[in-house]
């Protein structure tokens, strides 16, 4: 992972002032009740950069505000919209570095709740925000759903965050105590997921360089001088791969 301070600061990943700076937008009056809080937009965020597809911004952003147009933000000005996509951009960016340099030691941005005088870490939002990711392209995600191995690495964010738990399911969630065991597993399942579709990412992204390089190349003919420079004709040097294939 860059260190920070070498980052463009576009690309660096948000300072704790900044964090509590998109925090107080997201419950500020400008928003809906509906907007996502903090936590929940870390999950959201987070199944987007660790699931199998790479997603436009026109495809996720909206869903931050609320389910319909009505819930955008009341912007003061086209800067603030600006300054707070950027932000919101950057934590995600953020989160990709941190999956990049260490998948095993994630730390999502979880609330904490006291109940009966103790403190107890709260995943539940966390976890809704990640299924709201999820069902963005839900129908790329069933390779992971009809892998035994999958179900069983989703398992505590699903209960904490699915509307679809069965009643045996539910009850698995019924104490502090028992959110807070499944809270401590988030990390651990991001971490698998994320290398769970890490090789379909990287196919994926060769293959569309391949398919840019392609298009912007004319075809070479076999008896043209290889692209490669190597001074032989094309069926004499690359080609020769090309035609083992």
């Amino acid at each position: 992972m860059p260190e920070n301070s070498k980052l463009p600061k576009e690309l660096s990943p948000l300072s704790q002032e900044e964090m509590d700076e998109l925090d107080d937008f997201l419950m500020s009056d400008i928003t809906s009740d509906e907007t996502m809080l903090l936590d929940i937009l870390d999950g959201y965020l987070t199944a987007i950069v660790t699931g199998p597809v790479t997603l436009t911004l026109n495809d996720w952003l909206p869903g931050i505000w609320g389910p319909s147009e009505d819930h955008k933000p009341r912007f003061e000005s086209i800067k603030q919209a600006e300054h707070i996509l950027l932000l919101i951009l950057r934590h995600m960016n953020g989160i990709i570095w941190m999956l990049q340099d260490d998948p095993e030691g994630f730390e999502p941005v979880l609330s904490t709740f006291k109940y009966r005088g103790q403190d107890y870490m709260d995943g539940e939002g966390w976890a809704s925000g990640y299924m709201q990711g999820l069902s963005l392209c839900r129908e790329q995600w069933q390779p992971f759903f009809d892998d035994p191995n999958g179900v069983e690495i989703i398992k505590p964010i699903y209960l904490l965050g699915s509307d679809e738990v069965t009643q045996e399911e539910e009850s698995l969630t019924k104490t502090p105590k028992q959110r807070e065991k499944l809270t401590k597993q988030i990390p651990a399942c991001v971490g698998q997921i994320y290398q769970y579709w890490l090789p379909y990412r990287q196919a994926v992204y060769e293959r569309n360089v391949a398919k840019t390089i392609q298009q912007s190349h004319p075809k070479t003919g076999r008896n043209d001088p290889c692209p490669c420079s190597s001074g032989l004709k094309f069926k004499k040097c690359c080609g020769v791969a090309a035609s083992l294939h």
